[in-house]
């Protein structure tokens, strides 16, 4: 993905980007993603997207920061220089019966252009209604009132590294007018954070089952392109299960390459994606997932280990993501 071409997709869905999005229905449409029959309770409209989040459980879980400090990958590599250190965060969900003896999957979870850690869960941002800690927190703590999923930790941490002394403007508009030099690198570098600084982190702080059937891994957007370039193409043996909400922009024949070569061994256990009929992402998203299934038969199947979703009205929107969301932990960590 290119800068450009993010722009240009965006450009003209700017109203589009920071609220609850639209729940006026469209025609879905005919590519070559499909949207075949699953063995899932998929929620494939966003009319439920309000009862869903509206209610606090009466056994809510919490919210817990991990903080830590590690290299500024991207900016390393995109400069050619070392040592450039950066002190981070990412917010844990735990479920209200959270036990310590236990043991857990764990769900990680990223934003997208202009987000932080706290987009999924956390504190709300002075200056921005775009952050959802109380909804996403209402979300899962509903799920797992209900049995919908098993023993899983969600931790939202941050694809962007940016230490003191940077002057970046990496909000939606500042990325679209240049004012984030390294809006290519993030997704493309966020790999080596995750094995060398995150995962260790969470698995040292939680009674986590080290394995990679029991780690998953989604984001929107931005983050979306993320969990395809530094998920997909680099950390295959460390996740099983992804989910893609709202696009891909990301190389085809490198992440080809990467799963039936360095990464041939190991099968995805299943690959969740979703977009909206009116979202500025769905066609990039379309064409790259309609690819692999055409291309690489023997790795995603649809209807066994890889799904479709395409909201009528969807647009680049928190309502849409939330039932996404909603939809992964229903098929994850099933295997």
């Amino acid at each position: 993905m290119t800068r450009r071409s993010f722009v240009a997709a965006s450009a003209l869905a700017l109203a589009g980007c920071a609220g609850g999005g639209s729940s006026e229905p469209g025609a879905t449409p005919a590519g070559n993603a499909r949207g075949g029959s699953y063995p899932y309770d998929f929620i494939t409209t966003l009319g439920p997207f309000d009862a869903l989040v509206a209610t606090p459980s009466e056994t809510p879980g919490r919210v817990e920061t991990l903080s830590y400090t590690c290299h500024a990958y991207a900016i390393e590599a995109t400069d050619g220089v070392d040592g450039v250190m950066v002190d981070k965060a990412a917010n844990v969900w735990l479920p209200g019966d959270y036990d310590p003896a236990r043991s857990y999957s764990v769900l990680y979870l990223l934003h997208g252009t202009g987000g932080m850690q706290d987009y999924w869960l956390g504190e709300p941002v002075t200056g921005t209604d775009d952050y959802h800690g109380e909804l996403t927190a209402n979300l899962l703590d509903a799920m797992h009132d209900q049995g919908l999923f098993g023993d899983v930790i969600v931790v939202a941490p941050t694809y962007y590294s940016i230490p003191g002394g940077y002057s970046i403007d990496n909000t939606f508009l500042g990325s679209m007018a240049g004012g984030d030099p390294y809006a290519d690198a993030w997704p493309q570098h966020f790999w080596r954070e995750l094995r060398d600084d995150i995962i260790p982190l969470v698995e040292r702080t939680y009674p986590v089952i080290a394995d990679r059937d029991y780690r998953g891994f989604a984001g929107l957007s931005r983050g979306s392109v993320t969990v395809i370039s530094s998920g997909m193409m680099h950390c295959t043996d460390l996740f099983a299960y992804f989910g893609c909400f709202s696009g891909a922009w990301s190389d085809f024949d490198a992440f080809k390459a990467a799963l039936e070569g360095e990464f041939a061994g190991y099968p995805v256990r299943f690959w969740y994606n979703a977009n909206g009929t009116k979202d500025f992402a769905l066609e990039n998203h379309e064409e790259f997932v309609a690819q692999a299934l055409k291309e690489m038969p023997d790795r995603f199947k649809d209807g066994e280990n890889y799904a479709w979703v395409c909201f009528p009205g969807g647009e680049h929107a928190y309502n849409a993501w939330a039932l996404s969301l909603h939809n992964c932990l229903l098929a994850f960590f099933r295997s």
